[in-house]
């Protein structure tokens, strides 16, 4: 076993949500010259030093960017169902467990979105670094993928048994420091970013892993 890596431990390594990646970067539409520039940032992922109990297993996650009907560069998220026994009802990102037929968190994370939100038509362009979960049993791995087709939520056929809704939030909101603020975790000293949604987004805040891959992307791309 190794020594215990506490929530605020890890939140002490995480990089904290600040204006410093807000910058003229932030595209205005999902291209081919885009979207290799997104690839060619995230080549270099930061190798975060976290602690895991002994025999960790991976699980791995997608941060879907993708186009809007309107042409609007965004993130796709869904809202977990209720009856969820994990994290129900809070905006994540489509994932889970790698199971034994998947050849590797790659694969976890397509096979997972596919299962979830029916969507596979997507070019993974790079991989964000290994987190620990709460409970420091997963390593979960966070990819970045384009979905290739514009997307019409009202029309994305989502898995009701893992999903609550799916919604999509431009980059152009996204990327707003007014919408990002630093809180306290529980009743730590320690702070971490979390996001405010739109009036018409039930879930008011995007937090937790979710949050913390999302800003260390934004940081290393914009």
């Amino acid at each position: 076993m190794l020594h215990m890596l506490t929530p605020t431990r890890i939140l002490r390594q995480l990089p904290s949500c600040n204006a410093r990646y807000y910058s003229t970067n932030v595209p205005k539409a999902f291209d081919e010259a885009s979207l290799r520039f997104i690839s060619d940032c995230l080549k270099n992922v930061p190798k975060l030093k976290f602690q895991f109990i002994d025999n960790p297993k991976n699980a791995a996650v997608l941060m879907p960017l993708c186009t809007t009907m309107d042409g609007k560069p965004s993130v796709l998220f869904t809202i977990r169902a209720a009856h969820m026994r994990a994290h129900k009802g809070e905006i994540s990102f489509p994932g889970g467990k790698q199971d034994a037929e998947d050849e590797s968190p790659q694969h976890a994370a397509l096979r997972e979105t596919m299962e979830e939100i029916g969507i596979s038509n997507i070019d993974i362009l790079g991989q964000y670094a290994i987190l620990p979960n709460k409970h420091r049993n997963l390593r979960v791995h966070p990819f970045v993928g384009y979905i290739k087709d514009p997307v019409d939520v009202s029309k994305i056929k989502y898995n009701p048994d893992e999903v609550a809704s799916v919604f999509t939030l431009p980059l152009e909101y996204l990327t707003d420091p007014a919408i990002c603020e630093m809180q306290n975790f529980r009743d730590s000293s320690y702070k971490y970013p979390v996001y405010k949604t739109p009036d018409d987004i039930e879930v008011r805040e995007i937090w937790g892993l979710t949050s913390f891959i999302m800003s260390g992307v934004f940081r290393k791309i914009f």
